[in-house]
């Protein structure tokens, strides 16, 4: 935790019970590009969704990657999945059509020094410590081709906070402090994706 400079927590919310047996081990996921990210950092997160996909022996398609075999057959990139356009997404081969957003980004990397004396007061409830959490939310709504509808949704939250370490000063008995966080919210980001495909994951409970 020193060497990462944060301490993480992760926070689910989606709809109760989950959506059993939905993924089956030949099934092909139709995975949409990230609105609001730049094309690269989009794909980054792709493929690390990808390979948590496939050790469950499930292909996944990137959106942008597919846009030509796509385009023939009528459907465009990230369009709205309305019944028509989940059925033209059948007709290519998908069972689903999973799609990605990113919200609620914060940024704490940040490093604070507390006197014995500040400390005391935040123990007493007069004081804090400056140093913001980094936290993301990932949104996964998934949709199927077959039922032509969205069948879950999910949302992830991770917040990485900063790790306190004491120091070597005291005074009155309380014991100076340092506070670093060493994340950021590309970090924060990456971590909501991999809890988020893995609560995904075990929610719709691949078959075998």
């Amino acid at each position: 935790m020193i060497l990462s400079g944060c301490i993480g927590s992760t926070r689910h919310t989606a709809i109760p019970g989950g959506y059993p047996k939905a993924f089956q081990a030949n099934d092909r996921i139709l995975v949409g590009t990230i609105p609001g990210l730049s094309t690269q950092r989009s794909h980054q997160l792709y493929q690390q969704l990808e390979q948590a996909f496939g050790q469950k022996g499930i292909a996944t398609a990137y959106m942008a990657e597919q846009e030509y075999d796509l385009a023939r057959q009528g459907i465009q990139p990230n369009a709205a999945p309305d019944s028509a356009t989940l059925a033209q997404m059948r007709k290519a081969g998908y069972t689903y059509y999973l799609e990605l957003a990113v919200g609620n980004v914060a940024s704490g990397m940040g490093y604070a020094r507390t006197s014995a004396q500040e400390q005391k007061e935040i123990q007493q409830g007069y004081g804090t410590v400056g140093v913001d959490d980094s936290k993301a939310t990932v949104h996964f709504e998934l949709h199927s081709t077959d039922q032509k509808k969205q069948i879950y949704t999910l949302a992830t939250t991770t917040k990485l906070s900063g790790v306190t370490l004491p120091g070597n000063k005291y005074e009155d008995g309380y014991r100076s402090s340092s506070t670093v966080n060493l994340s950021t919210e590309s970090r924060a980001t990456e971590r909501a994706l991999k809890k988020g495909v893995a609560a995904l994951l075990d929610n719709c409970k691949v078959a075998q």
